[in-house]
């Protein structure tokens, strides 16, 4: 019995490793505690009830705890682009329809629907359409 509740403890603990369901951990705990009771040469009827009661009275207190878990979002994940939709910067070039520029070290096109934007004008990115930078002109009030 010695090894058959040391397979069943870590078995338990290997699926629940591999699945993340925290379930079959409470099996693991019941096996412990039969294990515990083969140290004292306890029948093998009193090691199976032990077990299961463990394993059912684990179950029970850590599903609360489990559910909530699981139920918990991770916040949304916000891509570094994203952070770069509002911000002004000055035109180097012309930026006619779809052009190339450089911001912050890496190349990015870049689509204007709007009027085109000539060199030192300011203009705001407006959205992100896959790998392209939307942007628009600032008119600017005197």
């Amino acid at each position: 019995m010695l090894y058959l509740w040391i397979i069943v403890s870590l078995v338990a603990i290997l699926i629940d490793a591999l699945t993340s369901s925290f379930i079959f951990f409470s099996f693991a705990i019941g096996g412990i505690g039969a294990l515990i009771l083969l140290m004292f040469n306890t029948s093998i009827a009193v090691q199976v009830i032990i077990f299961m009661l463990l394993s059912i009275i684990s179950i029970l207190w850590a599903a609360p705890y489990v559910r909530k878990t699981l139920k918990k979002t991770p916040p949304a994940f916000k891509p570094m682009e994203q952070n770069y939709v509002g911000r002004v910067l000055i035109a180097d070039e012309d930026i006619t329809e779809k052009t190339q520029i450089k911001y912050e070290g890496i190349y990015w096109y870049v689509v204007n629907r709007h009027e085109p934007i000539k060199r030192g004008d300011k203009f705001k990115i407006t959205g992100i359409e896959g790998n392209k930078l939307v942007v628009e002109k600032i008119e600017e009030v005197l």
